[in-house]
């Protein structure tokens, strides 16, 4: 167990291109949340869940904690900002309930490279990976001042100092960059529970 960092999964998103609430999407025995919470909760002993219902959370291990984000604004760095308050650790690792093939290894390579940063993005096809990073409290001020100014995730890695593990480096822990495959829409849905059976 990696003790000096929390977990937390963002699951307050609209879902709008997927028709119903991806959060409690159907993934093997439970939900993509739930999929998400059993693979956090293999490497830290705290994970939150962040989001707008509490019913996301119904079913699953009792050591998990829901955080409302108390905000009408759907966007990651709500929730980002709502685990870094919640958190009892400095740094908190975070994904999105809708990336069901995240490896653990990968997770933790990001976690042996946070070290000396505010933050850690793993970068895959040239483009960092805001939802499979990991944030310190430092970042909390920068999170802030880019929501007031409705700005994009990956800005704050241009502002606060960053570790960005590349594509050379994820590939011992997760080569075909499934970590990464997120699921907007059905048809993305299908194509990654395809990919879950290759």
């Amino acid at each position: 167990m990696i003790e000096t960092v929390t977990g937390a999964v963002l699951a307050g998103g609209r879902s709008s291109r997927f028709g119903s609430n991806k959060a409690v999407a159907a993934w093997g025995e439970g939900t993509l949340t739930g999929t998400a919470v059993s693979c956090l909760s293999g490497i830290f002993p705290s994970v939150l869940v962040v989001g707008k219902d509490a019913s996301v959370v119904e079913g699953l291990k009792s050591s998990v904690r829901f955080v409302s984000d108390e905000s009408k604004i759907s966007h990651p760095l709500v929730g980002i900002l709502a685990a870094l308050r919640e958190a009892e650790t400095d740094r908190v690792f975070v994904t999105a309930c809708d990336m069901p093939l995240l490896s653990p290894f990968l997770i933790r390579t990001l976690c042996e490279a946070a070290s000396g940063y505010p933050a850690v993005t793993a970068v895959w096809n040239d483009k960092p990976q805001p939802l499979c990073a990991i944030y310190s409290q430092e970042c909390a001020g920068v999170i802030q001042l880019l929501l007031k100014e409705n700005r994009p995730v990956r800005h704050l890695f241009d502002i606060v100092r960053t570790r960005f593990l590349t594509s050379e480096e994820i590939g011992a822990a997760d080569p075909s960059g499934c970590s990464f495959m997120d699921i907007d829409t059905p048809a993305d849905y299908n194509l990654v529970l395809k990919r879950a059976h290759a």
